[in-house]
């Protein structure tokens, strides 16, 4: 079998749809800002995003609510759920350590800040979905960026909190900085997609490892956490199940 051509999508009735309260944390990332794009579009939707300062959305969104937040004050948190209401939340946290300056300021930001996040929710009486934007080889991890990945999804599951994990590839989209070695993984990754696209379209294998756009992934976090009912406990995608939900 080979996947036909995608089509231009038919145009949802999302007035249709049960209201729901989003937090977006994350939200000026890669993914972050395509979660942003498609809740804009969802007229039932109430969307806050947690961000370091005002302003930085309205390119992409006239309703999203920008809220300053202090991940590094605890009292911070005790907002979500109060004076922040939330059904889903959508977290998209991620740097580099070039950007954080240093191993321990990389995982305050990919692993403590959702820890605390996870923390506060798991407190409320009416327990919100969490959706997780990980990356794949975080079941099995090496090195830094796998180990906090890892340890950040143990955090989730240990709370309790109905959930979503995905775990993508190399992200294909518009980034603000360019990352070391990653023209060469595109150089190589890229064609491979197109390849088993042809020649091995249903070989989980093979998806393992193959680069995604990240409006995909935001696509899939969306549809699974907010526009679909509650799934009751995890779900975790990756590989072929990311790029073809239709495949899980």
């Amino acid at each position: 079998m080979i996947f036909a051509k995608e089509s231009q999508p038919e145009k949802i009735d999302f007035s249709a749809y049960p209201p729901k309260q989003v937090i977006v944390a994350g939200a000026t990332g890669m993914i972050g800002r395509e979660i942003v794009r498609l809740l804009e579009e969802r007229p039932n939707v109430k969307f806050t995003a947690l961000v370091r300062r005002f302003g930085t959305l309205g390119d992409i969104s006239g309703r999203v609510k920008e809220v300053e937040f202090d991940y590094d004050n605890l009292e911070s948190f005790s907002m979500i759920g109060c004076d922040l209401p939330c059904d889903v939340l959508l977290c998209a946290l991620g740097t580099t350590i070039k950007r954080a300056g240093s191993p321990t300021a990389f995982r305050r930001v990919d692993q403590e800040y959702p820890a605390r996040l996870f923390d506060r929710l798991a407190q409320l009486h009416n327990k919100p979905m969490v959706g997780l934007v990980s990356s794949i080889g975080a079941e099995k991890p090496r090195g830094l960026y796998l180990k906090t990945k890892h340890a950040v999804e143990q955090r989730l599951i240990a709370s309790d909190l109905p959930h979503l994990i995905v775990r993508p590839s190399l992200l294909l989209g518009d980034r603000e900085e360019t990352r070391p070695r990653e023209w060469l993984y595109k150089s190589i990754l890229v064609p491979y997609l197109a390849l088993i696209k042809i020649i091995a379209p249903q070989f989980r294998p093979l998806w393992h490892f193959a680069p995604i756009e990240a409006c995909k992934v935001a696509e899939a976090m969306v549809r699974i956490c907010v526009d679909e009912p509650p799934i009751e406990k995890s779900k975790i995608l990756e590989g072929l199940a990311l790029h073809h939900p239709i495949m899980q």
